[in-house]
């Protein structure tokens, strides 16, 4: 899971009918008549604290619950949200906002994004948009559509501070605010709102429909306690001055060089649940930890609910569970909530054994992690007592959407924040910036990206340089998406992603905690990694067999005639079950520029023999 859903309730405030109707094209009166129809700004404005309850659904998901909400003018607020399966609080002490997930984990969000996100709300909290002089702020009257049978009145409000638009539809008979579209660099929320009621002599929405973009999901609200201007404890607003301890270190503050596998540019870890133990993939682009729904069953573990959240590629389904505690060696875990997504199977195609699950923010945001890729060794730290001690570059990386977003530079040129993402094999610029920048059409060697949410196609690109925490990485090759799809990596928030095919240089230092990564050269800083001569993509099928899922344009899979769905049968007369299964094929794809095969295929069951000769894909 690259990213999981976020609560938005809101009580809206809508406009006493007005008795008529003539077209206005200033869309700063328009806000003007919204506001005298309400009973006046300075009513609106001398409202200072606020109380509102009431009920939320996720459509089709089978999570429902409450929610309740406190407020104190400008900005500071809690929210309280309980779907039974998922809980989760906020809120706005006046200085940061905030976050407790549903594993309890507290979270001050103090990334560059999410400041900006906070300086628009404070100004329109202060009413800095109904401004004419604002250099903040902007209203534009963009033309006249219909909401919910109505006509209205198109308001568009930008700003200077982020990317984020918003498109107020006001009724142009009652006034009254019938919906709202939220467009940011990520997503989309349009929101219609009906059954007004007066709550001390201001009308507000008490039914509230939200559909989010790209998942699709849809939020019902519906509140049934509204009160304003009522004393309120300052201290709910602050932020828990305990943060959750689910986990404890077997002896002392740390647990130090646990091998791990490194495989295909991803890690992977033993963990042991009830007993037995499991393979597990390490990834900083999980926002929540996973759990594989098969594995799941076979443990007897329920998961309940089902919605729609962002894997890599496109969207993928996913429900809830409790996973039982676990440990990895010399570290122990209490029980965790989990997403639960079909990931095994998917896996197991790409490495040929099970993996059980994903560990992913609920894991890594606890202890201080370090990555030596080069002796493919981990270790964890408790972050309260440690000290770094080294020549590395520390970076400050304040968390944002519970991973880290850092500064890269592709030759000297394509630069900004990437997402440092563990989970994933290679290097990605993001759809947008890719589209923005010209680099779609570069020629490269085209592929496949596969995720939790499916595939999608995206092209290899041969680049000169990478500069990364002030160390410089000669020619990198990073993939650039060939469309847009509906997952994480369409964000227009950012660049794009940091995987593995760069972090296996390097030594990483991981601190949640203090927001902060910390990177050394690692022993492979200057290592020359083989890479693939073929243009052939394999995976292992249930059965065993070696399936050739996608033969790239112009290389010598195509040359030598393969076709997507052919069966490797052999290999210079070798069974490919005595050769070690897919890792084995893979690797074989990865001899140096020149070396032959003789591959024997099945296609659509009818055999037949290829002569197969790498090359540098990218001369």
């Amino acid at each position: 899971m690259k990213k999981m859903f976020v609560i938005i309730v809101s009580a809206a405030l809508a406009l006493a009918a007005a008795p008529t109707w003539a077209a206005l094209s200033d869309p700063y009166e328009i806000m003007s008549r919204y506001f005298d129809a309400i009973g006046g700004l300075d009513k609106v404005k001398a409202q200072k604290t606020g109380h509102v309850e009431g009920t939320i659904a996720l459509e089709g998901t089978g999570l429902e619950g409450t929610f309740v909400e406190w407020s104190e003018a400008p900005i500071k607020s809690r929210q309280n949200v309980d779907l039974t399966i998922l809980k989760q609080t906020s809120g706005d002490n006046g200085e940061n906002a905030w976050t407790v997930d549903p594993n309890g984990k507290l979270q001050v969000h103090r990334d560059e994004r999410s400041v900006n996100d906070r300086q628009v709300k404070l100004l329109m909290a202060q009413y800095e948009h109904l401004n004419r002089d604002s250099k903040s702020f902007t209203l534009t009257l963009e033309k006249i559509d219909t909401a919910a049978g109505a006509a209205c009145y198109v308001v568009r409000i930008t700003n200077t501070i982020n990317q984020d638009t918003i498109h107020q539809y006001i009724d142009t008979a009652s006034y009254r605010l019938l919906k709202t579209a939220v467009k940011t660099p990520n997503s989309e929320t349009r929101t219609t709102f009906s059954d007004y009621r007066d709550v001390n002599g201001v009308l507000v929405s008490f039914a509230q429909d939200a559909l989010m973009l790209p998942t699709g999901m849809k939020q019902v609200v519906r509140l049934t306690r509204v009160e304003s201007n009522i004393p309120v404890d300052a201290t709910l607003f602050e932020p828990p001055t305990e943060d959750v301890t689910d986990f404890r270190f077997v002896n002392g503050r740390s647990a130090e060089n646990i091998p791990f596998r490194f495989i295909e540019d991803h890690i992977y870890l033993p963990v042991t649940i009830n007993g037995k133990e499991w393979v597990w993939l390490l990834d900083t682009g999980a926002s929540m930890s996973v759990l594989d729904s098969s594995i799941a069953v076979e443990m007897g573990i329920k998961a309940e609910g089902s919605m729609t959240g962002q894997g890599a590629g496109n969207l993928v389904q996913v429900a809830f569970a409790d996973l039982p505690p676990f440990s990895l060696q010399g570290l122990e875990f209490q029980k965790q909530k989990v997403a639960v997504i079909p990931i095994n199977w998917l896996l197991r195609k790409w490495v040929g054994f099970e993996v059980a699950g994903i560990l992913g923010y609920d894991f890594l945001s606890r202890v201080v992690t370090k990555v030596d890729y080069a002796n493919q060794m981990i270790s964890f730290y408790l972050p309260d007592s440690f000290v770094y001690v080294g020549t590395g570059t520390a970076l400050n990386a304040p968390v944002a959407d519970n991973g880290f977003h850092l500064p890269l530079v592709v030759d000297g040129q394509y630069g900004g924040l990437w997402n440092l993402d563990l989970g994933a094999g290679g290097m990605s610029f993001h759809y947008p910036y890719a589209k923005d920048h010209k680099l779609l059409d570069l020629p490269g060697v085209d592929r496949l990206g596969f995720g939790a949410g499916g595939s999608s196609p995206t092209r290899d690109v041969y680049f000169k340089t990478i500069e990364f925490a002030g160390f410089t990485q000669a020619m990198p090759i990073v993939q650039v998406p060939r469309e847009l799809s509906t997952g994480a990596f369409a964000s227009g928030a950012l660049t794009g992603n940091i995987g593995n095919t760069l972090l296996r240089h390097l030594v990483l230092f991981l601190d949640y905690k203090h927001e902060k990564v910390i990177v050394e050269k690692g022993m492979d800083f200057d290592r020359v990694f083989p890479r693939d001569g073929s243009g052939l993509q394999t995976a292992a099928t249930d059965d065993g067999r070696i399936e050739v899922v996608y033969v790239a344009p112009k290389t010598p899979g195509e040359k030598a005639g393969m076709k997507s769905g052919d069966i490797i049968t052999a290999v210079n007369g070798l069974e490919t079950k005595y050769l070690g299964g897919i890792l084995a094929i893979k690797a074989m794809m990865r001899e140096k520029p020149g070396t032959a095969y003789t591959l024997g295929l099945l296609r659509q069951e009818k055999p037949l023999t290829v002569k197969l000769v790498l090359k540098n894909l990218f001369e």
